[in-house]
């Protein structure tokens, strides 16, 4: 009998975008994550997005280091099948391409999106057959 594997989580770009700036709850706590076997997914594209909205040599060597966890897979987009999954998911949601990378792969694998902003993704839920399952992340201060 194998051992149980955890559901993977997938990293919403607004988390990425927030370890590219250097949070560092943020990126302790997907440092956590991978200390006890939380297998997570980084969409390229979202890795992307990120990158783009902070812009500087540190932000892409802390995105770059994900890498290097063992429990962190980047997940890149394959093949023209994927392509056009994506396009339908941004035309039938309106997220950015980023984030379209992050729910595609969410309503393929049935995995919960870690994110700072569930409300996003509960609208994006409703141009989809099936919900997308989140897991918000809060500060315990507010």
């Amino acid at each position: 009998m194998s051992p149980h594997r955890p559901t993977p989580y997938i990293l919403a770009t607004d988390v990425l975008v927030e370890i590219a700036r250097g949070d560092s709850d943020l990126i302790g706590l997907v440092q956590g994550y991978d200390a006890i076997g939380q297998p997570m997914i980084a969409p390229a594209l979202a890795i992307t997005g990120a990158s783009l909205d902070v812009r500087t040599e540190e932000g892409d060597d802390l995105l770059a280091s994900l890498d290097l966890l063992p429990q962190v897979l980047v997940a890149p987009l394959k093949g023209a099948e994927q392509a056009t999954a994506l396009a339908s998911m941004i035309a039938r949601t309106s997220l950015s391409p980023w984030d379209a990378h992050v729910a595609a792969i969410a309503d393929v694998a049935v995995c919960p999106i870690l994110t700072l902003d569930a409300i996003r993704w509960a609208n994006a839920s409703e141009a989809l057959e099936e919900p997308l399952h989140t897991l918000e992340i809060r500060d315990p201060e507010e």
